[in-house]
């Protein structure tokens, strides 16, 4: 239990009950560094059974690479790639290196994994 954070825990825990029921739910959590908001993370992420929890981390370093956010949060998932349409998985492999080619088209990128978001949650309830 966090201690002097229950406001907060009880938002998480009604996000929460809304992903296992079935609703769509985004949160952002923003503050000072120091304030706990890993912490309340890492409290979603230990109460989050049944639900597939995707995490990434803002690292300064990686500012240039234009999909190291996307990498870090969807690379765990990529197990259905290979039913994409050639195109937005040849972008997707190739925005993550994971393929040679040109730089790949945004929009097929985006395209790629607005189309895989159904299979993931099909195969379990997804908190990102």
């Amino acid at each position: 239990m966090l201690r002097g954070r229950s406001d907060q825990t009880a938002v998480l825990d009604r996000l929460l009950e809304s992903v296992r029921g079935g609703e769509s739910r985004a949160l952002v959590v923003r503050g000072e560094p120091g304030v706990g908001k890993s912490a309340l993370l890492e409290y979603v992420t230990q109460r989050a059974s049944g639900c597939r929890v995707a995490r990434a981390a803002g690292v300064q370093s990686e500012m240039e690479l234009a999909f190291a956010g996307l990498h870090q949060l969807i690379a765990p998932m990529l197990d259905h790639v290979e039913r994409l349409p050639a195109p937005q998985r040849d972008a997707l492999l190739t925005a993550f290196g994971m393929a040679h080619g040109a730089a790949p088209n945004r929009f097929l990128v985006g395209l790629a994994v607005w189309v895989c978001c159904p299979t993931w949650q099909r195969s379990s309830r997804c908190c990102a």
